[in-house]
């Protein structure tokens, strides 16, 4: 069973590495090609800034927010400012856009290199394509491990049971955790986002694993401390766990980040005192 198991696995990962060589070999030349009056040449510093749409009609499509997490799970070693909505590490960042027109053919992207020259992408709906984007606008190699990462933790927000989730989850945890020695890969975004997104699994499970989800959520705000949604999950399974003090803790970190959060995590502190005492 574990020999089926490890032959399925590497099945998979040949695959996506066969997806993103097809992409790579075919899609991307041709994005290059119709990108030259705007890009000569990658950026020779990786530089880049990635805009992608907002507007509601490549949300509905997959873009948006969805889209943008899937850029911020591909960066190795990347933090994130939930005020401004930006991701960025040394070279790349990204960030929210109004619409960038062809809503028709959402969802879409804008890219900025660093001597400000744009370039209009349409239909970016997955990982790889998003990945096949980045290597070409910067003209660097991103980790297969991310991508692995990035494609199982879009796929664990379309399941809609926990278990499900789980172990979508748990798969693209442990393609991180196999580049061990790589700290990049280690300290990543997509590391954060898949340990949160695994807690909050594990709370909507019957019962809930409270252990589980403390430990994901501790250890994904200690990778990405500025990181509102970990902190959020955090509150949650400190209170499953009945460590109320330490579920005010961590709303007190929320309402730091987001203060537009401030006046719920009030209230929400209020209840866990009159609980406490």
């Amino acid at each position: 069973s574990q020999k089926k198991l490890n032959l399925k696995s590497k099945h998979n990962t040949t695959m996506h590495l066969f997806n993103r060589f097809i992409l790579l070999s075919l899609f991307a030349p041709s994005l290059l090609i119709t990108s030259v009056r705007s890009f000569s040449t990658p950026s020779p510093s990786g530089e880049c800034t990635i805009k992608v749409c907002h507007n509601k009609h490549c949300t509905k499509k997959g873009g948006g927010d969805m889209l943008l997490q899937t850029f911020r799970n591909l960066i190795p070693e990347a933090d994130s400012s939930e005020e401004s909505g930006v991701l960025y590490n040394s070279n790349v960042s990204v960030e929210k856009s109004g619409c960038l027109s062809q809503c028709d053919r959402g969802p879409n992207i804008c890219t900025v290199n660093d001597k400000n020259e744009e370039k209009l992408y349409v239909g970016i709906s997955d990982a790889t394509t998003a990945s096949a984007i980045l290597e070409v606008v910067t003209g660097k190699d991103y980790p297969i491990a991310l991508l692995l990462a990035a494609t199982l933790i879009n796929d664990s927000q379309q399941a809609t049971k926990p278990s499900k989730k789980e172990q979508l989850l748990s798969s693209a945890i442990d393609a991180i955790s196999k580049e061990e020695n790589d700290a990049t890969i280690q300290n990543s975004y997509a590391h954060a986002h898949a340990l949160l997104l695994r807690a909050d699994a594990f709370l909507e499970m019957t019962p809930p694993n409270i252990d589980g989800a403390l430990f994901d959520a501790r250890k994904s705000v200690k990778i990405a401390p500025r990181e509102r949604k970990a902190w959020r999950v955090l509150a949650c399974a400190e209170e499953a766990g009945g460590n109320y003090t330490l579920a005010i803790d961590a709303l007190r970190e929320v309402a730091k980040l987001d203060p537009s959060f401030s006046t719920k995590a009030r209230k929400e502190i209020e209840r866990l005192v009159s609980i406490a005492t």
